[in-house]
C-alpha cells in the first residue's frame, strides 16, 4: 500500500515538485500569512480620448449622498466601490487632442515649441513593481497609433493593440527552438548596450553641460534596458500561466471600438489575475468612423464636436453609454473575482477618465475621473472649485504612494488627495 505525498506547504514548494510544468497564479491556498495579509498591489489607468458628456457625467451635488448622473447609474451595484472627481484636471496643459500624450504625465503645454514629455503614472508604478511580474507594464490601445505610456525620458512606448497577440504574448508559449531565438535575442541586446556604455563615457568629456544632461537621460535608459533585458531572460524558460479562456477572436470592424474595449479589458483580468502583470494602461482611442451602435448614424469625432446639437448629443450619449457599461463590466469582473479574503478589484486601482473635459470645445479643464477599488473608502463625489481646479497629479501621489512607491509629488502634482481616503 502506498501513501500520497503530502500537499506542498508553498506555491513555490508545490512548483519544485510540478518540476515547474505549471505557472500558477496567486492562489489562496499556498499564500504564507503575510502574502494572506498583503497580497500584490495592481493599477490600471484608461483614457477615453474623445471625453465624456459632463452634464451625463458628473453628479450635481458633493459628498457621500449624491445623485447618480446618467452614466454613473450604470454603474449601479458599484457605487460603494469608486470616487467620482470634479474640479479636477492638469494645469497649462493646453487646448485640443495633444492633451492626451499628457494624460498620465501631467506635462504642460503640449503644443508649445521644444515640448518635452515626462514620466508616466504607469511607467512609475512599474518601476516600482520591477521584475516581480513577467510583464512590469502592458500598454493597449483600442487602435494603432496611439498610448499612455512614456518613459523617464518622455519617450512614447508603443501600445498594444491587437487582442490576439495580446493574449499569445500572454498565455501562449513557443517551442524549444523559439525559446532559444529569444535567449539568442537577449543575449545580443545585453552587449550591445554593454558597448555602448564605454562609448557614452568617452563622449561625455567632450560635450557641454546641456548634452552631458541629454546623454545622462539617455544611458539611464539604457540601464533600465538592460535590467529589464535581464529580467526578461530570467522569465523566458518560465512557464506561462494556463488559462480556460478561448484566445480572442479580432473583429477586422475598426469602427467597433467597444467591442476592442470588452477584449482588452478581458485580457486585462486575465493578466492580473495570472499575475502575469501589475500594471495596465488602456487607451480608449478616438475614431473618425461611425461606431455600430444602434440610433448613431454618424461619426464619434463628428458627434464629440455637438455644438450643443441636442441630436448630435443624443447619439453621443449612446457612444457614450456603451463605452461605461463595458467599464462597468470589468468592474464586475474583477469585483467578483475572489482574491485572500478580498476581491481582485480591492486591490486594483482603476482610473478612468479623459484627457478631454468638454471635447465639444478641447476644453482641458473639468475632466471626467472616476477612481475604484484599490483599497480606499470609496462611495463620494469629491467635487473641487470648477474655475480653480484641483490638480490631478495630486490623485496620482496618491495612487502611487497606494502602490508602495514612497514619493509626494508626481509631475504636477504635490502632495495627496486629503480628502480620498
Amino acid at each position: 500500500m502506498t501513501t500520497s505525498s503530502p500537499l506542498p506547504h508553498t506555491r513555490r514548494q508545490f512548483i519544485h515538485t510540478a518540476s515547474a510544468l505549471l505557472a500558477l497564479p496567486w492562489l489562496e491556498t499556498f499564500a504564507s500569512a503575510a502574502e494572506m495579509a498583503a497580497p500584490p498591489r495592481r493599477m490600471v489607468n484608461i483614457c477615453t480620448s474623445f471625453g465624456l458628456y459632463g452634464p451625463s457625467f458628473f453628479p450635481t451635488k458633493a459628498g457621500r449622498d449624491y445623485e447618480a448622473s446618467e452614466y454613473l447609474a450604470l454603474l449601479g451595484d458599484l457605487r460603494e466601490k469608486f470616487t467620482v472627481f470634479s474640479g479636477i484636471s492638469h494645469p497649462e496643459i493646453g487646448g485640443d487632442h495633444a492633451s492626451e500624450a499628457c494624460f498620465l504625465t501631467t506635462a504642460k503645454n503640449p503644443r508649445g515649441t521644444g515640448f518635452r514629455n515626462s514620466v508616466s503614472l504607469d511607467m512609475a508604478a512599474a518601476k516600482h513593481a520591477g521584475s516581480a511580474t513577467r510583464f512590469p507594464l502592458l500598454s493597449l490601445s483600442t487602435q494603432d497609433g496611439g498610448t499612455l505610456t512614456h518613459t523617464a525620458t518622455g519617450a512614447a512606448v508603443p501600445a498594444l493593440h491587437v487582442p490576439s497577440q495580446i493574449f499569445a504574448r500572454l498565455f501562449l508559449t513557443g517551442n524549444a527552438k523559439d525559446v532559444q531565438t529569444e535567449l539568442a535575442r537577449l543575449k545580443k541586446g545585453q552587449s550591445v548596450l554593454d558597448r555602448m556604455g564605454g562609448r557614452f563615457s568617452a563622449l561625455n568629456r567632450r560635450l557641454s553641460v546641456r548634452d552631458q544632461q541629454q546623454v545622462t537621460d539617455y544611458t539611464d535608459a539604457i540601464r533600465d534596458m538592460e535590467k529589464q533585458l535581464q529580467a526578461d531572460e530570467a522569465w523566458v524558460n518560465r512557464p506561462k500561466p494556463v488559462v480556460q479562456e478561448a484566445p480572442p477572436v479580432d473583429t477586422t470592424d475598426r469602427s467597433d471600438n467597444c467591442g476592442r474595449l470588452r477584449l482588452l479589458c478581458n485580457l486585462t483580468k486575465l493578466a492580473l489575475q495570472t499575475d502575469s502583470t501589475r500594471v495596465v494602461s488602456i487607451f480608449v482611442r478616438g475614431m473618425d468612423l461611425r461606431p455600430p451602435i444602434e440610433g448613431v448614424t454618424e461619426d464619434h469625432h463628428g458627434l464629440s464636436h455637438h455644438g450643443r446639437n441636442p441630436a448630435k448629443i443624443e447619439q453621443l450619449r449612446k457612444v457614450e453609454r456603451e463605452e461605461m457599461t463595458a467599464l462597468r463590466d470589468f468592474l464586475r469582473a474583477l469585483r467578483d473575482t475572489p482574491e485572500a479574503g478580498g476581491t481582485l478589484l480591492d486591490q486594483t486601482q482603476v482610473l478612468i477618465g479623459s484627457n478631454l473635459g468638454d471635447a465639444s470645445s478641447h476644453n482641458t479643464g473639468n475632466l471626467p475621473i472616476l477612481l475604484a477599488g484599490g483599497g480606499w473608502r470609496h462611495g463620494q463625489h469629491l467635487a473641487g472649485d470648477p474655475k480653480n481646479n484641483t490638480p490631478l497629479g495630486k490623485v496620482f501621489v496618491s495612487m502611487l504612494q497606494k502602490f508602495g512607491v514612497p514619493t509626494d509629488k508626481f509631475g504636477s502634482g504635490q502632495g495627496t488627495m486629503a480628502d480620498l481616503v
